[in-house]
């Protein structure tokens, strides 16, 4: 469900449509360590249900007790970065979202990795800065000390494994990036979205951090409320 954009700015200037870099997005903004990531609060929240972003649009669309998450394909959200202020509205029904996931894939090139990591962090901050409570997304990864730039430690974060679980090697890396992420972090609470929950969050699971699971889900599934379980 999509609602007409506002083209005036929270500082109340009008949007000019050739700003495609949101810059009107970074007033008051406050940034973390020499990459300037926008600072993402944090976010004590324990969701009991998630849906899709794709989903959550829809009209018909009422699982309104769930967080909306963004581990989808790219494209299928890439409408938000265009124009968030016309999603604003509709996300605020929900409980909450999950801290927006434009892809940094291992074998992207580092500025790719940058710009979509601060994508990432700008819109969870706005998002926060509407009220909407955000859950921050984190996966460390070794020469990109950027991606946990602005994520707060001791809170609720999110960690997505789809897809990482099938091939050894995606896997060890995942399993790495995880442990080095929970010990830079020290998280709270863990959501967790793909498979197989209990190897890929043994760790953090073993120190008797909670860890909450959720099975990755086709387009137009609604993701299973109490997931595969909590540890």
């Amino acid at each position: 469900m999509e609602k007409p954009a506002n083209n005036t700015a929270q500082h109340g200037k009008p949007i000019h449509e050739r700003d495609v870099f949101h810059l009107w997005m970074l007033v008051d903004r406050h940034y973390a360590g020499r990459w300037e990531m926008p600072i993402v609060k944090a976010s004590h929240a324990e969701p009991t249900g998630l849906v899709p972003f794709t989903l959550a649009m829809r009209r018909d669309c009422m699982a309104f007790d769930c967080y909306v998450h963004f581990h989808e394909d790219d494209y299928r959200f890439e409408r938000l970065w265009r124009d968030p202020q016309r999603y604003v509205r509709r996300l605020k029904q929900f409980k909450g979202v999950i801290m927006p996931e434009y892809s940094t894939c291992i074998d992207f090139p580092k500025p790719l990795k940058m710009w979509n990591s601060y994508r990432n962090h700008l819109l969870a901050a706005w998002f926060q800065e509407q009220g909407i409570d955000v859950i921050p997304c984190a996966r460390y990864q070794p020469g990109c000390p950027w991606l946990l730039g602005g994520i707060p430690r001791r809170s609720t974060i999110a960690i997505c494994g789809r897809g990482l679980m099938k091939d050894p090697a995606e896997r060890r890396r995942f399993l790495r990036d995880v442990r080095a992420t929970v010990d830079r972090l020290e998280p709270t609470f863990i959501v967790y979205y793909g498979s197989l929950p209990q190897t890929a969050m043994a760790y953090p699971i073993s120190l008797g951090i909670p860890v909450r699971a959720y099975p990755p889900c086709s387009r137009g599934v609604l993701d299973w409320r109490n997931g595969y379980g909590q540890w």
